[in-house]
């Protein structure tokens, strides 16, 4: 059989974009890209190619994503190995990179994810920070297995420990410029949502029933007010990722926990804490009525 044949069939049994990217995996050598299919169309494939393709097409015409059935996701221009035991990283999670990258961090900024799945987000802040010192949790030692596998692929810098959010963080690990954590947060209750299309990706990762889906940011947000300043542990801002129709309660309940929000952005929301933005705000005041002096002064001077 020929490749333009398989996709012939193929195509009538899922998306055409999944077929080609199949094809792509198992037909053409490891840098082509979907270009080359075209231009191979007639190339013949081996009996193993096909059945090894033909197992791949019966998986996502039964449900399974793409993403599991390739073990790739791309996530911020890069490759990262995913399984079952991970979420796949999407697009909106992508957000939370953007935002903190417009954050006022130092040259060797350091950050801590909780909740790292496969660690997609952490190996891209230590990719983005080169000099930067990234600290990743999860109480799955599954997706900490596919967290550090990912880590290894790209740079290894990346430290991982097993922790349910804050309890094994040390309060020596000291000052975090940044935490960041895309925990949890899917209400099973909602009406509009499709369980079906998220039933081969692990359910702690995604379903949360207390708070309207909120509990585990609850949570963090209330362990991370009591340990703020104990043993050197401390947080200058801290940027989740939740369904826009949560952003309001989540911003009132981080309020609670001495939290201010300064920015929401798709499925992102950028925190501050409370006593760094109010000793900014008041900084900013101070040199807002210093520099109204100065130029009174100069106008003085110059009549």
């Amino acid at each position: 059989m020929m490749i333009e044949e398989w996709l012939k069939w193929a195509k009538k049994q899922i998306a055409a974009l999944d077929a080609e990217l199949i094809a792509l995996a198992v037909f053409t050598p490891k840098e082509a890209d979907r270009s080359w299919l075209a231009t191979h169309d007639v190339v013949k494939i081996t009996t193993k190619m096909q059945e090894k393709a033909d197992e791949m097409v019966q998986k996502r015409a039964s449900g399974v994503p793409l993403a599991y059935i390739l073990g790739e996701k791309e996530f911020y221009g890069r490759r990262f190995e995913v399984n079952s035991d991970v979420l796949i990283p999407r697009p909106e999670t992508e957000t939370l990179i953007d935002l903190i990258c417009e954050l006022p961090l130092p040259k060797q900024p350091s950050f801590l994810e909780i909740g790292t799945g496969s660690g997609c987000i952490a190996v891209t802040l230590a990719l983005e920070y080169p000099q930067s010192y990234v600290l990743a949790t999860d109480v799955s030692v599954k997706a900490l297995d596919v967290a550090y596998q990912n880590d290894i692929i790209h740079e290894g810098r990346v430290e991982f420990i097993q922790s349910n959010l804050l309890r094994e963080v040390q309060p020596d690990e000291g000052h975090f410029d940044v935490l960041v954590a895309n925990l949890p947060y899917v209400d099973p209750a909602w009406e509009w949502l499709d369980q079906k299309s998220l039933s081969h990706e692990p359910s702690r990762a995604l379903y949360v029933k207390q708070d309207g889906g909120l509990a585990l940011y609850h949570r963090l947000f209330k362990e991370l007010r009591l340990r703020q300043g104990r043993g050197g542990f401390g947080v200058d801002y801290v940027v989740v990722e939740a369904d826009p129709c949560q952003h309001a309660a989540l911003i009132q309940m981080a309020e609670r926990q001495g939290l201010i929000a300064l920015k929401t952005q798709g499925f992102g929301i950028t925190f501050e804490r409370r006593q760094r933005y109010q000793a900014w705000q008041r900084m900013r005041k101070l040199v807002d009525v210093e520099t109204r002096l100065a130029e009174a002064n100069n106008q003085d001077n110059n009549h």
